[in-house]
C-alpha cells in the first residue's frame, strides 16, 4: 500500500493522567518529534481541545517544520443521544472543530452515542437516530467551511454499527464518514476486516491497534491477536486512500507506557504489514 503512515500524539514523559496540566505545548512538540523520528509521516492530535487557537496553530507550524501532516484531530465530545443534548453537544463539537482546523487537520473523529441495547426500545432508539441526524445535518456547513471531515469511530456493538450505516447511508451529507477502530472491533465481537467493508467507501481515517480479544489495550499493530494480513486486504477492497493512522495508547492497563519505544514498534510493524520500505 502507498498511504501515508501516521501516529497519534503520545505523552513524552510516561504515564498519561492529567492531559490538561501534564501535556503542554512543549510535550505536544516532543510528541510530534517521536512521531518523526520513528519514521511516520503523519500525526493525529490525541489531546487538544484544552488547547488554545493559538497554540493549535504553533503546533501546525511544528508540522510543517517536521514535515509531518496533520492528518487527524480526536474529539472527545460524542455525539448526542437524545434531541435535548443536541445545542449542548453540537455547540462543543463545533468549538473542538476550530481547533482541528488551527491544527490544519483533515479528518475530525468523533465517538457515537452508545445505541439503545433494548430491542424493544423503540422510543429510545427513535431519539438516538433523530439526535445524530439533527447534529450532523447541523455541522454539516462547518465543516465544510473548514473542509475538514468527520468521522465516526466504532465503539460499540455490530448492531450500533450497522445502525450509524444506515443513518449514513440515508442522510448521505459529504465529508461525513466512519473512522475504523481496529481494537474496538475485536473485543465488540467482530473482525476489524468485516467491519472496514461494512463501512465500505465511506471509510475516511484509522485507528490502527491491537488486543487480544478481551480489553482495549491499544498495543501497536502486530502485538494482540489481530489479523493484521486480512486487515489491510480489507483496506485495499474499499480502495482506502487516507493516512494509515495507529492509535496506541499513552495510559495502558497492565504496564507502563514507553512513547518512544511503542511509536517505534508500530512503525516497523505497520511497515511490514504493508510492503513499505523502511
Amino acid at each position: 500500500m502507498k498511504n501515508k503512515l501516521g501516529c497519534n500524539t503520545l505523552y513524552p514523559h510516561g504515564r498519561l493522567t492529567d492531559s490538561k496540566a501534564q501535556f503542554t505545548l512543549e510535550a505536544q512538540k516532543l510528541a510530534l518529534k517521536i512521531i518523526r523520528d520513528a519514521g511516520f509521516d503523519g500525526c493525529e492530535f490525541s489531546h487538544y481541545e484544552w488547547l488554545d487557537l493559538k497554540q493549535c496553530e504553533a503546533l501546525r507550524a511544528e508540522c510543517g517544520r517536521l514535515g509531518l501532516t496533520p492528518w487527524s484531530a480526536h474529539s472527545w465530545v460524542a455525539l448526542p443521544d437524545n434531541p435535548a443534548t443536541v445545542a449542548e453537544r453540537s455547540a462543543q463539537l463545533a468549538q473542538n472543530l476550530e481547533g482541528a482546523s488551527a491544527l490544519g487537520a483533515s479528518v475530525m473523529v468523533v465517538h457515537p452515542p452508545s445505541y439503545p441495547k433494548d430491542v424493544t426500545a423503540v422510543a429510545q432508539r427513535t431519539a438516538w437516530n433523530q439526535a445524530i441526524e439533527s447534529a450532523l445535518r447541523g455541522l454539516a456547513p462547518a465543516l465544510a467551511a473548514v473542509k475538514i471531515s468527520m468521522a465516526i469511530e466504532n465503539c460499540g456493538p455490530r448492531a450500533e454499527l450497522e445502525a450509524v450505516a444506515d443513518l449514513l447511508a440515508r442522510l448521505n451529507l459529504p465529508g461525513i464518514g466512519f473512522n475504523i477502530d481496529t481494537g474496538h472491533a475485536q473485543i465488540r465481537g467482530m473482525q476489524p476486516a468485516e467491519a472496514i467493508r461494512l463501512m465500505g467507501k465511506r471509510l475516511l481515517t484509522t485507528h490502527l491497534q491491537d488486543n487480544f480479544g478481551k480489553n482495549d489495550d491499544h498495543l501497536p499493530p502486530g502485538c494482540g491477536t489481530i489479523d493484521w494480513p486480512a486487515t489491510i486486504g480489507a483496506l485495499r477492497e474499499v480502495n482506502y486512500q487516507g493516512t494509515l493512522m495507529v492509535e496506541i495508547s499513552d495510559c495502558p492497563g497492565g504496564r507502563e507506557p514507553d512513547a518512544v519505544a511503542d511509536t517505534r514498534k508500530a512503525f516497523e510493524n505497520l511497515s511490514r504489514f504493508t510492503g513499505r520500505r523502511q
